[in-house]
């Protein structure tokens, strides 16, 4: 035959993405033609009219017009005819659609159009909302209703904003007939209006807006949901009890928490979780494992390495179900594509990319050793871990150590004496996974006995030195594991170790350090087969995980589940029967989650109220092992808040920041914020490893086009909804500024505070959190923003809003009957 076997591979760009489709398709003996329709990309469609009719309205954030789900067709088919009629059903959103086609025959070859069909779609009459993705709890905003009418003929449409109890409408008018939440307008053919209805939420969490326009010709109604986040600064609280009735039948034990007198009310939440197995809070959280953004080359490996620990642990187990491989898999090939952004043409890999003026050792040791690791789930180019391998052993010194010519971007692996030491052992981690490299890797291995022997080692570079050694199975590994025993703290059934406190930091989290330290332990003890020693460390580091199942940082995160993951393979068997018995202070009765081996995987959670103090007592009855997690999230008010300018000044503080707000009451759509900061370490501390600045913007703004930012040492910006992502090369005693403008999109009035947020990514307990507002932006109410007579809630000569609600609507419109008759 012309071919037995075809790969195909089609790459689809949707919204500036691309997603690589690796289908394999088998053409069998036959003449029939194969092929295939798709839609490749859907584009925001509006006709000139409509285009021309928003742009009138200044304020219009057009995006916002362009936020669909991601939707696309594709069908194979196999047919003998060289025509054929294929009916699909599209969505009833305003869109262009492009459709494509090919064909395979083993006579014709393949065949593709040379030009896509497109397909508009929209509705003679339609009504769309503008309004902000989210606000914060105490502000109004104006909803903007844009009625299109492409209809032959002009019509009264009535146009109603359905009341919720969820938030409230302003009528700022003195029309007696003013009902606030229904008005009637006359559109025009081939035209549009719109009607403002000014809001103020009430409801934290997402509330419903419903809006229908009727007219005797036509209608249409639509429903948006707005996220009404609390004010203040969100704070988060864990505390993890490990249910062992490994030795006894029954368990019990009371849990408390208090929140602070400068709670937000209403931003409590209380939630607990229960599962039968070591791991099952980190695979639920595989998505999110941190609360960062991961915008380097490093840190986007928080979404590749521990996928790899979690599939090796469930497959050694018997416990890895095809549907969850897949997606998992899919979570590591999205990872590696991204990966190889960050390599650069020498075969090393940076922060950055070509962006940096030379490779990392230490990170490409990092992704080296991913990548090898990961050839068993997925496809890794062999090539691209040769070109990196041999980048990395170029930079070997005689004497066994490693170079690094580039920037160290983790705190614990720069600076002082031992940090070629610590540098050597975390490559020479990566060179073991590599048989063939036998003489680097002894040379490596001398280089790190004799400084084991010569120097006093910090407990991040003792503890990382130690691993090394026990993978090369050293005759050192012994004595430099008890060394680092020596040095850990005993508390009960747990055991750890802890740095040297800086005082810039009053987390109740520990150092990232200190989970780095455990998880090289954790890991060094199961190499040695010292297993009992191990278990108090396991429990210590099972108790630090956070809300999402992950650490502070990325590096902890990944070393800690890869500890984890390979010390829970030999518990894996243990049989579980346990009934968990909660109570919270507010509740009457009790909840029960009962763990077995067929559900000892899935994690049970449930919220309870929030009652000050929280009480929540735990009883445990069977056999076997649970984890039981209370996470407690709530907001704090701002503090150190200015209207001008905001300033740090406590000792205790990682930084000293600095916000100032350039504001201009006759420009009340832009500003610009000036940002400040500087590292407030000493001694051996001058400087941080790679800082993060996230800058929160005030409601109803964004970052404006004309930003210009990446001068040094800011490495690269990233934005999303409300916030903008800094990554700064390092900070240190000299300050640093930056300037922040911004504009609005949205039409929001009594902006609540928004903050910003500088810290050392690698230890975040070295942070400082320091809020801000503007004069100007406070001071506008709903009709600052009306002109040329355009809003319907103004008309009025001073008089005062009237607040209405579902429950006031009642009696307004009783009223106003009234009076008319």
């Amino acid at each position: 035959s012309y071919f037995s076997k075809l790969f195909l591979c089609l790459v689809m760009f949707q919204l500036s993405k691309t997603y690589i489709c690796d289908n394999y398709l088998h053409i069998g003996r036959h003449e029939w033609i194969f092929g295939s329709i798709m839609t490749i990309v859907q584009i925001p469609y509006y006709s000139y009219k409509i285009l021309t009719y928003l742009n009138k309205t200044r304020f219009l954030h057009q995006e916002s017009h362009s936020r669909f789900s991601v939707f696309f067709i594709l069908s194979f088919f196999i047919f003998r005819s060289t025509e054929t009629t294929i009916n699909v059903t599209v969505p009833d959103t305003i869109t262009s659609w492009v459709a494509s086609a090919f064909i395979i025959s083993e006579n014709l070859g393949l065949g593709v159009m040379k030009i896509p069909i497109e397909l508009e779609v929209f509705q003679p009459f339609f009504v769309s909302l503008n309004l902000p993705p989210s606000v914060i709890r105490g502000e109004q905003f104006i909803l903007e209703v844009n009625i299109f009418n492409y209809l032959k003929e002009s019509t009264e449409v009535t146009v109603t904003l359905d009341m919720s109890d969820s938030f409230e409408i302003f009528i700022i008018s003195n029309d007696i007939n003013a009902t606030g939440n229904q008005h009637t307008v006359w559109i025009p053919s081939e035209d549009g209006k719109t009607i403002f209805f000014p809001i103020k939420p009430k409801q934290i969490g997402e509330i419903p807006i419903r809006v229908t326009a009727i007219s005797s010709i036509a209608s249409d109604a639509i429903l948006q949901r707005l996220l009404v986040k609390a004010e203040g600064l969100e704070q988060t609280y864990s505390e993890t009890v490990l249910l062992d009735l490994s030795k006894r039948t029954n368990l019990m034990e009371t849990l408390n928490f208090n929140f602070p007198s400068d709670v937000v009310p209403g931003s409590e939440r209380v939630q607990v979780t229960v599962t039968g197995d070591k791991l099952s809070s980190s695979i639920s959280g595989l998505e999110s494992l941190v609360q960062m953004p991961y915008g380097c080359g490093e840190q986007n490996m928080i979404t590749f390495a521990p996928n790899i620990y979690i599939l090796d642990y469930l497959s050694k187990t018997g416990n890895l179900q095809t549907q969850f491989k897949s997606k998992v898999v899919s979570y590591m090939r999205e990872g590696y594509q991204r990966e190889l952004l960050y390599k650069r043409p020498d075969g090393s890999f940076s922060a950055f990319g070509n962006r940096d003026p030379s490779g990392s050792t230490w990170l490409s040791a990092f992704v080296l050793r991913s990548f090898f690791q990961a050839q068993l789930y997925i496809d890794i180019d062999p090539y691209v871990m040769e070109r990196t391998a041999a980048w990395i052993l170029s930079h070997q010194k005689f004497n066994g150590e490693f170079e690094e010519p580039g920037r160290v971007l983790h705190t614990e692996l720069q600076g002082g004496t031992s940090d070629s030491v610590s540098r050597t052992a975390y490559i020479l981690t990566t060179l073991l996974e590599f048989n063939e490299i036998d003489k680097p890797i002894k040379k490596a291995l001398g280089f790190l006995e004799f400084q084991l022997n010569n120097i006093v080692l910090d407990n991040h570079t003792l503890a990382l030195v130690t691993y090394a050694l026990s993978l090369a199975k050293s005759t050192a590994a012994k004595g430099a594991l008890n060394k680092l025993n020596e040095r850990s703290e005993q508390q009960g059934e747990l055991r750890f170790w802890t740095s040297p406190s800086s005082g810039l930091s009053s987390s109740w989290q520990p150092h990232s350090a200190d989970i780095e330290v455990a998880g090289y332990a954790l890991l060094s003890h199961f190499i040695q087969q010292r297993l009992l020693e191990a278990i108090p460390i396991m429990k210590w580091l099972s108790k630090q995980r956070n809300h999402l199942g992950g650490y502070s940082s990325t590096q902890d995160t990944i070393v800690a589940l890869q500890a984890l993951s390979t010390f829970a393979t030999l518990t894996a068997d243990s049989v579980t029967e346990m009934d968990v018995t909660v109570n919270g202070s507010m509740e009457e009765n009790s909840t029960v989650f009962h763990i077995d081996q067929e559900n000892r995987f899935v994690l049970k959670a449930k919220e309870f109220p929030a009652a000050q103090p929280v009480r929540i007592t735990i009883s445990a009855n069977g056999r076997g092992f649970a984890i039981f997690q209370l996470n407690v999230i709530y907001n704090v008010k701002n503090s150190h808040t200015s209207k001008r300018r905001s300033r740090s000044v406590q000792n205790q503080e990682a930084f000293d920041l600095d916000v100032y707000i350039k504001d201009d009451q006759k420009d009340i759509n832009s500003l610009t914020l000036n940002v400040c900061t500087r590292y407030l370490g000493t001694g051996s501390s001058l400087k941080t490893g790679m800082a993060l600045m996230e800058i929160g913007l005030l409601s109803g703004f964004s970052l404006s086009p004309s930003f210009v930012s990446l001068v040094d040492p800011v490495k690269k910006v990233e934005k999303e909804e409300g916030k903008i992502h800094l990554y700064l090369d390092s900070l240190n005693e000299t300050q640093f500024c930056v300037d922040i403008p911004a504009v609005r999109d949205f039409k929001v009035v009594n902006t609540q505070d928004a903050s910003v947020t500088v810290m050392d990514y690698y230890e975040p307990r070295r942070r400082t959190v320091k809020s801000y507002n503007s004069l100007v932006m406070q001071s506008l109410s709903s009709c600052s923003f009306c002109e040329d007579d355009e809003c319907n809630f103004c008309k009025t000569d001073g008089s005062l809003s009237v607040c209405l609600s579902s429950e006031l609507l009642v009696l307004l419109v009783l009223s106003t009957f009234y009076v008319v008759v």
